[in-house]
């Protein structure tokens, strides 16, 4: 086991030339001077229990902490503390690239509450490090358009390096995350730097701040930007972040190319016996048209229209589609197909117009530990339940459940289950009735 060394006094750091391998280091306070490193090495730590804002501070000349890796951390105890809490890190070619931490909302005051700060990009310099899904961060599933099912991998659109600002640290994790404001620079060069030749950006393009979010699997369904500015090092400042936006992986894009096209808004409701599908985006560029697609199970869908799209657009459109003939109860969703063939998926919305009384799925969420799934039914039944993955692998069945007149409640374990989305589906007298949900 590597030693860990707790220092109750603060650490001062002189000289340009000097590097500390830690290994677990913690301390109340660090003081770089005169353009020392702090370099963090091998999945280390440095770890600082005080909450103040001066609990890492740089003097004289200035000071440079390489983190260059996912798990070289530093695990700031902030607790539900507030201010501008500053990170010195430099690239590994001795580039300035501080990082600011702003709170200003505070966070819960857990005993260990912390952030745990760290940042890398390619590594050795090679000819695809424009590539960003060859080292993305180990909860980032995808460098495509907003849903993981779209075949586009957009790197080349994003700046060459990532940053963990994590809320979640295993045992220093916050009960309730803070909201904050942050602050991003990078070094813009082509050669060594975070914008590799290969990119369709360079270092003069305007790019924005955005995260993943790993519950939905998806960069796209909050895009706070920020106010981008070149110089020596590139930034991107005031980035405003909500507490439940508020994740640990992110990258910078292109703002006019941003990782998704953004469906914010996708809806299916019954009126008058015809079902009405409408749908906005918050963002396009590049898109084409709209596929209307109608599924009786939830997993087999067929296209029954279409609806062009605007092209261009930075700002909301609304759109919508009637079904003059729809199912007794159907499943809808939306295809957005872009100019060059790349295509993103809408979430799934069910609605019934069924005048028969017909059994169905009304709702379903998930409950922490079990996914709960409401039916409402017009005679008693007998069905076989199932959960299948987003690949369509069954994971869990029931046989023979019961089902009274009535709406009933059932309650499905998820506890071992990953994040993501899924398809709980009922067989019964009446047919195949699907539900999809996401488990966060």
């Amino acid at each position: 086991m590597k030693p860990r060394f707790t220092l109750i006094a603060s650490i001062a750091l002189w000289g340009s030339g000097l590097m500390i391998p830690l290994t677990g280091v913690s301390q109340a306070r660090l003081v770089i001077n005169n353009n020392a490193w702090v370099r963090i090495d091998n999945g280390a730590w440095v770890v600082l229990e005080n909450p103040a804002t001066t609990a890492l501070q740089t003097l004289g000349t200035g000071g440079n902490i390489r983190s260059e890796g996912e798990f070289n951390r530093i695990r700031w105890q902030i607790r539900n503390s507030t201010g501008v809490y500053t990170v010195p890190f430099t690239t590994a070619n001795g580039v300035k690239m501080p990082f600011t931490y702003e709170v200003t909302t505070a966070g819960s005051n857990d005993a260990t509450a912390s952030i745990a700060f760290s940042t890398f990009n390619y590594g050795t310099v090679g000819p695809v490090n424009w590539n960003n899904d060859t080292y993305r961060p180990s909860d980032v599933t995808h460098m495509f358009n907003y849903w993981v099912g779209s075949p586009l991998n957009n790197s080349d659109n994003v700046v060459d390096r990532f940053w963990e600002i994590d809320p979640y640290a295993a045992g220093f994790a916050y009960t309730a995350k803070p909201t904050v404001r942050l602050g991003f620079t990078y070094d813009p060069g082509a050669v060594i730097g975070d914008v590799r030749t290969g990119n369709a950006i360079t270092g003069a393009s305007v790019v924005g701040a955005q995260r993943f979010n790993p519950n939905g699997n998806m960069w796209g369904d909050y895009w706070p930007a920020g106010t981008w500015a070149a110089g020596a090092v590139n930034s991107v400042t005031a980035v405003d972040v909500p507490a439940g936006h508020f994740f640990r992986s992110w990258t910078l894009s292109n703002i006019l190319q941003p990782l998704p096209v953004e469906l914010v808004r996708f809806d299916a409701q019954c009126i008058d016996g015809r079902v009405a599908i409408s749908w906005s985006t918050a963002s396009e560029n590049g898109s084409d048209h709209f596929d209307v697609q109608r599924s009786v199970d939830g997993i087999t869908f067929e296209t029954i229209g279409q609806v062009t799209a605007a092209g261009q657009s930075m700002s909301l459109i609304d759109y919508s589609y009637i079904d003059n003939r729809p199912l007794n109860t159907g499943y809808y969703r939306v295809m957005e197909v872009d100019a060059d063939g790349s295509r993103q998926l809408s979430e799934i919305a069910a609605t019934s117009c069924s005048r028969t009384g017909r059994t169905h799925i009304v709702t379903a969420w998930d409950g922490g530990s079990i996914l709960n799934v409401l039916v409402e039914t017009a005679s008693d039944q007998v069905h076989l339940v199932r959960l299948f993955d987003a690949a369509g692998k069954e994971i869990w069945n029931a046989a023979n459940v019961p089902l009274a007149t009535g709406q009933n409640t059932l309650s499905i374990p998820t506890e071992g289950i990953a994040f993501g989305v899924y398809t709980v589906r009922f067989d019964g007298p009446e047919g195949p009735m699907a539900r999809r949900i996401v488990l966060r």
